[in-house]
């Protein structure tokens, strides 16, 4: 096992791991259009019988039953318009996008999109990091942008 130093990571402070640094973090609802195209393929037999096994594992029904609770985007080209809004294809953390969306941590996004926080006292108390890099205003245009991805989608 590694040695890590616990005292060095703070997820309110942005301080990850050094195994963090190329992770990706992705959406609970980009995670289930992942486990629903899995299954597709599973039941269309596309993959091979070892990942059969995987697709009809208890484990894997509960994460796609988790998913499927926690989801806040239902359509495709919702999911698409948030991660454009929060994950600029520009961005790069700590540096200034051409996207009038400030600059966010992808740790602090991914929340943002996960957790959809209706107020912005709401999303910096959820996200303290948020506090020093947005005010109340910058925050709450972006909450409520998120908001109407969620209620335009049916």
């Amino acid at each position: 096992m590694a040695n890590v130093n616990q005292d060095d990571d703070d997820a309110a402070q942005l301080k990850f791991p050094k195994e963090f640094d190329k992770a990706e973090p992705m959406m609970i609802s980009e995670v289930l259009l992942m486990l629903e195209e899995r299954r597709k393929q599973q039941n269309s037999d596309e993959i091979d019988d070892d990942d059969d096994e995987l697709t009809s594992s208890e484990a894997f029904n509960d994460i796609v039953a988790y998913c499927e609770r926690f989801s806040k985007f239902k359509t495709k080209e919702a999911i698409s318009a948030v991660r454009n809004l929060l994950f600029p294809k520009d961005q790069t953390n700590g540096m200034a996008t051409s996207s009038s969306t400030p600059v966010l941590h992808k740790f602090e996004a991914a929340l943002l999109a996960n957790l959809c926080p209706q107020l912005a006292a709401e999303a910096k108390t959820l996200i303290p990091s948020l506090d020093s890099k947005l005010d109340d205003d910058e925050c709450q245009k972006i909450v409520d942008e998120i908001q109407n991805y969620r209620s335009f989608q049916y």
